[in-house]
């Protein structure tokens, strides 16, 4: 048998029915998210603290977690503050009870932000990252405060700083892994 003559069909490959499941529908959007707040909280984990600038070290949940606010409903994006707060606790060994309801209510609260802002433009992420940011920490240092008011803001603001530098590109990326839901129309249903 000669090496021409060998060819395979490739439309007869079926992938397997959980395969399928997973990535058909929602269920696919949601593992996509999964996805990127795990991946965002090793990045975090491996490279935050040798990217840090100064004071200001990025924080890779809090870009990810906002430009998902922007591009999901806000129940999606509590259940990704959710997430994102449960693991990263998990990973600073901090009270974590503290870091999942200040991820989740700030998440949610700028998952509403479509409603003034296009998702469709890239810069509506900076309002995002700074809402999401100031939100999450302001309730993370009323529930748990660790050093005082004046570094703990200090910082918080230098790492906003440098997380709307981050935010703007990833959130094309995110755009391209997670795409903004259809918008519904509330005005125009009998057209």
């Amino acid at each position: 048998m000669s090496i021409s003559k060998l060819h395979y069909r490739y439309d007869r490959v079926q992938l397997h029915w959980l395969t399928r499941l997973l990535l058909s529908g929602s269920w696919g959007r949601v593992a996509r998210w999964v996805l990127l707040v795990v991946t965002a909280i090793v990045m975090q984990g491996v490279w935050a603290s040798s990217l840090r600038i100064g004071m200001a070290t990025p924080d890779f949940p809090l870009i990810v977690l906002a430009c998902l606010a922007l591009l999901t409903n806000p129940n999606t994006a509590a259940w990704a503050g959710f997430l994102t707060g449960l693991l990263h606790a998990s990973m600073l060994e901090q009270t974590v009870g503290s870091l999942i309801i200040s991820r989740t209510l700030a998440a949610t609260a700028v998952a509403y932000l479509p409603l003034w802002l296009s998702k469709r433009h890239w810069l509506s992420v900076v309002p995002a990252v700074i809402a999401l940011t100031f939100l999450a920490q302001g309730m993370l240092y009323l529930a748990a405060p660790t050093v005082a008011g004046s570094a703990f803001w200090q910082g918080t603001l230098w790492s906003m700083v440098y997380n709307i530098g981050l935010a703007i590109p990833a959130y094309w990326l995110i755009q391209r892994i997670v795409p903004p839901e259809l918008d519904e129309e509330p005005f125009l249903w009998n057209n």
